[in-house]
């Protein structure tokens, strides 16, 4: 025989409900004669319908069944078994189809059609105080969102003390994040990278005690919590009682910022380590070229060249034809992209003329008599979630407009000669975007072996921006 003995909850990992199982069943197997194999133990596992953890025991269990390593299966009760319907289903299926035995200490007989209708509805039952309980956790916690009270579990986030269950904010942090928000938000916007370094160069460090990243940055400024936003099943339900490194509207306005950023970017934008890469094209195949740094003789410079084991677009691989020096070709198109920011001139936007304040109070006032309603128990909760998710994406809508007007009448046109000619490798990639606006893409030429002159300026056709 197999004993499966079970708890879902098991905080100070002592054991005691298993133990207590276990030597039950030993009793029921002594008095009916059986020897016990194996005792299958699974500590700290549910077997509810809410739970989306897998029971690796348990599954074992039944496969030793199914293949007779064990002729039966002994349990505490049937909720130790499962609280699914539908398992307990699929568990007396297969006690009928491969003859194995099953008890319980509570005595249910499965060898009738009577007693297994009994064992059904006593995992109905099971399941049902499963689901009525999580019914009741889910009010709980929505009645503490009501009252503006976030949720008090997960890991620490950046802006709030340790411990504190997110009701104390960690007065430097917050400070951090403010300051983050002038950076993003300010006449001359900067970017998460910026606040990244900005971060780093404080020596501080993320909860978990790592380096600052873009990544990092994002999600501090993603999180409702730093906004002091209480959500509840991806519903915005309203403000925390609590404090918050930020409030609804400058939370709002960062989104607007961050979602705005989140635009494809343009040729040249990814992360590079050579200014020209992702812009050259092979003038025999029109493959991308490659760029990278190259020892012959002796002689470590870059070159750029056409791979012929890489796959362009099409599909076809390069031709393997071209290969360049690549500090001329850089020396051509610094020359190129300079002359044309020169005679750009900047070209400032004026601010419109709308003034969505009016609009955006009247929305706030729609939100508060919503949710007024229906803590009065005037709504369905369904009714009010609807109502209100309609709201607030009008309401974001409104903002993100009213945050791109003030930050497009308050911007300071940036000199983009003065980013072009700060050459530092952390500028590399301001650089890479002025020059996406100036080149589309530039065609290389082969000009063939031992040459001592310079190669000639058609050796290369730069097809600028449209």
């Amino acid at each position: 025989m197999g004993i499966y003995v079970r708890i879902s909850k098991d905080r100070k990992g002592r054991e005691l409900g298993i133990r207590r199982q276990e030597k039950a069943c030993r009793e029921l197997c002594e008095r009916l004669g059986w020897g016990v194999l194996k005792v299958y133990s699974e500590n700290d596992a549910s077997a509810s319908t809410t739970s989306k953890r897998k029971r690796p025991v348990y599954t074992e269990m039944l496969r030793d069944a199914r293949d007779g390593l064990v002729d039966g299966i002994v349990v505490h009760s049937i909720d130790r078994l499962t609280r699914r319907i539908s398992e307990l289903s699929g568990f007396l299926e297969d006690q009928k189809e491969h003859g194995f035995a099953f008890a319980t200490t509570e005595g249910e007989d499965t060898s009738t059609a009577g007693g297994r209708m009994i064992l059904t509805i006593k995992g109905a039952v099971a399941q049902q105080e499963t689901e009525r309980m999580s019914e009741r956790i889910d009010n709980s916690l929505l009645q503490r969102r009501e009252q503006g009270k976030p949720h008090a579990g997960g890991k620490r986030q950046f802006g709030f003390k340790a411990g504190s269950r997110f009701q104390e904010l960690d007065e430097d942090e917050a400070e951090l994040i403010r300051e983050g928000w002038r950076m993003l938000t300010g006449s001359s916007p900067k970017t998460p990278g910026d606040i990244a370094r900005r971060w780093n160069a404080r020596g501080s460090t993320t909860p978990q005690g790592g380096d600052w990243t873009i990544q990092s940055v994002k999600r501090v400024y993603r999180s409702e919590r730093t906004g002091g936003i209480i959500t509840y099943k991806g519903q915005d339900i309203g403000d925390s009682v609590y404090g918050a490194p930020l409030n609804r509207e400058q939370w709002e306005r960062v989104q607007a910022v961050l979602d705005s950023r989140s635009t494809p970017a343009a040729q040249g934008a990814g992360k590079r380590k050579h200014l020209y890469s992702g812009f050259l094209r092979c003038g025999s195949c029109g493959s991308a070229m490659r760029v990278q740094w190259a020892t012959i003789q002796g002689r470590t410079f870059r070159r750029t060249f056409c791979h012929s084991g890489q796959r362009g677009k099409d599909g076809r691989l390069g031709c393997g034809k071209v290969s360049r020096s690549y500090e001329w070709i850089a020396e051509q198109l610094d020359t190129a992209v300079e002359n044309t920011l020169l005679v750009r001139a900047p070209e400032r936007v004026e601010t419109p003329a709308e003034d969505l304040t009016d609009e955006i109070h009247l929305l706030e006032r729609r939100v508060q008599a919503l949710r007024n309603r229906w803590k009065e128990g005037r709504m369905e909760d369904e009714d009010f979630f609807d109502a209100l998710a309609h709201l607030r994406v009008e309401l974001r809508a409104l903002r993100a407009r009213d945050t791109a007007a003030a930050a497009r009448g308050a911007r300071v046109v940036t000199d983009a000669s003065a980013v072009w000619k700060d050459d530092d490798a952390e500028n590399l990639e301001r650089r890479r975007a002025l020059v996406a606006t100036v080149i589309d893409h530039v065609d290389v030429f082969s000009v063939g072996r031992g040459r001592r002159k310079p190669p000639e300026s058609t050796s290369i056709k730069i097809t600028p921006v449209p």
